[in-house]
């Protein structure tokens, strides 16, 4: 399916994300799954705008504009007042040629409030930065799922430490691309990982923007039989994107985000601590 910006798709055309790891509120893609639906936020979308003629564009999921989402014929749609059609931004699918996925969504930055941010959210935010490894490490896992299994509850990555992020979130995540195939395969995907991470953030360094409250995602495959095909043609192990740009924007004249490189940077070396991978 093509989406445009002056599109309707009709709400049974789509069915309902099932490998949404983080965020809020359901997303969508078409019966061909290349693309996801996700509802629009005028900033996300004038941020994928502004990344059009961006180096950084090239870290970024593809945009594919947005689209009406006709609910006219939506039978459990009971409250007349509500619009038949509502507008949703249109991104790439990373998840659609993985049959057995492995996705971490990870947290970058120390400050997880937006700019106009009131004084209250400010607070919130920052009291939940602490809580996390946000405030200390300038990253925090904010969703993760395992191969095949349902995304279950995620409480319990608010409450991981410097130590615990470790031994309970990064090592049991890629520890599954060596139940698939070997500690070989493992490692060539975390470097892979590593050197897609250094890449970013030496392009991030000479970018004028603000993102807080992004992601980076990871995913990977697990299933034994495309992970060794994949392999043996030389293909890329794994694919890695930053998303989710509700409270991000670009600011010439403003130099690098200080706060997002620190948190890119520790990543990259709690990476290599983990795995003993040295770029």
């Amino acid at each position: 399916m093509t989406i445009t910006s002056v599109t309707a798709i009709a709400k049974d055309e789509l069915s309902k994300f099932a490998h949404q790891v983080a965020g809020h509120g359901d997303i969508l893609h078409t019966r061909d799954k290349k693309v996801l639906i996700k509802p629009l936020d005028a900033r996300e979308t004038k941020f994928y705008k502004g990344a059009a003629n961006q180096p950084l564009n090239a870290f970024f999921p593809a945009f594919h504009g947005t689209t009406r989402l006709d609910k006219s014929n939506d039978r459990e749609n009971s409250n007349a007042s509500e619009p038949a059609q509502d507008t949703h931004i249109c991104i790439e699918n990373l998840v659609t040629d993985y049959v057995l996925p492995c996705i971490m969504d990870i947290k970058i930055g120390t400050q997880l409030y937006d700019l106009d941010a009131t004084p209250e959210k400010r607070a919130r935010m920052e009291l939940h930065a602490k809580r996390r490894t946000s405030a200390e490490l300038g990253y925090a896992p904010s969703g993760l799922v395992f191969a095949g299994q349902p995304t279950g509850d995620r409480a319990w990555l608010y409450d991981l430490t410097k130590e615990t992020v470790v031994t309970e979130a990064f090592v049991p995540f890629f520890n599954a691309a060596q139940a698939a195939l070997d500690t070989e395969h493992r490692d060539l995907i975390v470097e892979q990982v590593i050197d897609w991470l250094v890449a970013y953030r030496d392009m991030v360094k000479v970018s004028e923007t603000r993102m807080f409250g992004s992601s980076v995602l990871v995913v990977f495959e697990a299933d034994r039989d495309q992970a060794r095909k994949a392999r043996m043609n030389n293909q890329s192990l794994v694919t890695v994107r930053a998303i989710d740009f509700a409270h991000s924007h670009w600011t010439p004249g403003q130099g690098p985000d200080c706060q997002y490189l620190f948190g890119l940077d520790n990543l990259i070396r709690t990476l290599q601590g983990i795995f003993s991978i040295k770029k």
